[in-house]
Parts: structure tokens; C-alpha cells; sequence
């Protein structure tokens, strides 16, 4: 039988981060990456997977762009 509270505690994390603008996206990671993303959160520098791959993909499409001369 399931649990309904963490079914419902999912659900309504889920929709806050929908409401902040979040998009759920589902990738497949090479091994070597997946294992770098696992020492760098074993080692403490991320405390999650998921911060650890939002910094990545903020750190190459977003903080770049900031910093393009044009």
C-alpha cells in the first residue's frame, strides 16, 4: 500500500518547483560523468545529484552567456 503523505509531500514539491519555473527533464549521463557528479557529492562540494547538475548546466548555459561581449 502506498504512503500517501510522501505522495503527497512529492506532489506539492513538485508543484512549487513548477510555480518557480522549474522544468522536470529526465537524461541519461555517461559513466565517467555520472561517477564525477557522485565524488563531487560524496566529498561534500554538492549536497545533491540534482544541485550538482544544475550547477553544471548553470555554470556552461547560463553564467557564460552573462559574460559574452557583444
Amino acid at each position: 500500500m502506498p504512503d500517501l503523505s510522501r505522495s503527497q509531500r512529492v506532489q506539492r514539491l513538485r508543484n512549487l518547483r513548477r510555480e518557480r519555473g522549474d522544468r522536470e527533464m529526465n537524461v541519461w549521463v555517461s559513466k565517467p560523468a555520472g561517477d564525477a557528479i557522485d565524488q563531487a557529492v560524496e566529498s561534500g562540494r554538492f549536497r545533491s545529484r540534482q544541485e550538482a547538475i544544475s550547477y553544471a548546466l548553470e555554470a556552461t548555459f547560463i553564467r557564460k552567456e552573462r559574460n559574452v561581449v557583444t
